[in-house]
C-alpha cells in the first residue's frame, strides 16, 4: 500500500504541477499497476480524478468495436488489417489511447497531496532509502517535514558508521545535503556535499568487496557541487575546503588533502571522471585495499 500511496501522490502532483497526463504516464513506473490505463482506472474509481476522460484499454476496446469496426480504424490510421480480433485490438490501443480526454483533481485529491507532501520531499532528496521505513519514520515525528528529513538522514548516517556500512553512510551525506537543498539553504547543500567528496577520497571504512564496485568520485556528487559553485558565490573554495576536512575529522587518509583538493578542482573543471578514478586507484587504492 505505501508503494502504491507514493505512485498515486506522483502522478496527482506531477498534474497538480501543470503536467499533461499523458506525458506524465509514458514516463511513469507504475510497481504495483500492471500499466499506465490501471493507474488512470484506479485514480478514477478512487475519486481522485474526475472529467470527461475515458481510460481506453484492450478489454473495452473489444467490448465497443466489432471486427469490421476494428479493421476500418486501423485503415483508417494506415494499420494493418489483417489478424483475429485481440490483434486487431492490440494494434489499435495506442492510437485511441493518444485521446483520452481531459481529466481534473478532486478535492479529495488535493487533500490527499496536501495531507502527504512530505513524499515530494522524499522524491527530491530521500529516494536512496526505502518509502515504507520514511513513511514510519514521518509518522512517529512531531518536526516539520525539513527537521523530520534531516533528523532520519542523522539517524541513517549513526546507524550506518556503527555498522561500517560506508555506501549507506555517504549516500545519507548526499541525502542530507539534498534535503537543506529543498529548503533553500545551498551554502548547507554545499558543505555536505563537499564532506561527500572529501569522505569519499578517503572512506571511513572500506571492505574488498564494497570497493570491488566503488566509485571514488561520484560523477553525480561533482555535477552537484559544479552547479552550486556556479550559481552561488560564497566566498574560497579553498577556506571551505579546509573547513570541512577539518570538520570531517579525517584519521586514516588515504588522498593526502593538497591532493584531494586538486583532484576536487580538476573534477569540477570538466576533467574526465573515469581517468581521475583510475589514478586515484592506481596511486592510492588498490594497494591500501588489498586489490
Amino acid at each position: 500500500m505505501s508503494e502504491q500511496k507514493l505512485e498515486v501522490f506522483n502522478v496527482l502532483n506531477f498534474l497538480n504541477s501543470g503536467y499533461e497526463l499523458d506525458d506524465i504516464l509514458n514516463q511513469g513506473n507504475f510497481g504495483t499497476f500492471p500499466s499506465a490505463e490501471d493507474c488512470i482506472n484506479y485514480l478514477v474509481e478512487n475519486g481522485y480524478l474526475a472529467g470527461e476522460g475515458e481510460s481506453v484499454t484492450a478489454e473495452s476496446i473489444s467490448k465497443k468495436y466489432t471486427v469490421t469496426q476494428l479493421k476500418e480504424l486501423l485503415k483508417e490510421n494506415g494499420l494493418k488489417v489483417s489478424g483475429k480480433k485481440q490483434e486487431l485490438v492490440e494494434r489499435i490501443l495506442p492510437v485511441l489511447a493518444e485521446n483520452t480526454g481531459d481529466y481534473e483533481l478532486t478535492d479529495k485529491a488535493k487533500e490527499f497531496l496536501k495531507e502527504n507532501f512530505w513524499i515530494d520531499l522524499y522524491m527530491f532528496a530521500l529516494v536512496a532509502f526505502r518509502f515504507e521505513d520514511y513513511e514510519t519514520y514521518v509518522e512517529s515525528s512531531t518536526e516539520d517535514d525539513v527537521k523530520t528529513a534531516l533528523n532520519f538522514c542523522d539517524e541513517i548516517i549513526s546507524r550506518a558508521l556503527m555498522a561500517n556500512q560506508f555506501l549507506v553512510f555517504i549516500d545519507a551525506l548526499s541525502a542530507k545535503a539534498h534535503v537543506y537543498a529543498y529548503d533553500g539553504d545551498y551554502e548547507s547543500f554545499l558543505d555536505y556535499d563537499l564532506q561527500r567528496f572529501i569522505l569519499g577520497l578517503n572512506p571511513i571504512m572500506m571492505d574488498s568487496k564494497t570497493y570491488a564496485s566503488y566509485d571514488i568520485i561520484n560523477e553525480a556528487n561533482v555535477i552537484n557541487l559544479k552547479n552550486v559553485l556556479d550559481k552561488f558565490d560564497f566566498g574560497s573554495l579553498k577556506k571551505r575546503f579546509d573547513n570541512i576536512w577539518a570538520k570531517s575529522h579525517i584519521t586514516n587518509i588515504t588522498v593526502p588533502k593538497k591532493i584531494s583538493y586538486k583532484t576536487l578542482q580538476k573534477a569540477i573543471s570538466g576533467a574526465d571522471i573515469d581517468e581521475l578514478n583510475f589514478d586515484l586507484r592506481e596511486k592510492y587504492f588498490n594497494k591500501k585495499f588489498g586489490i
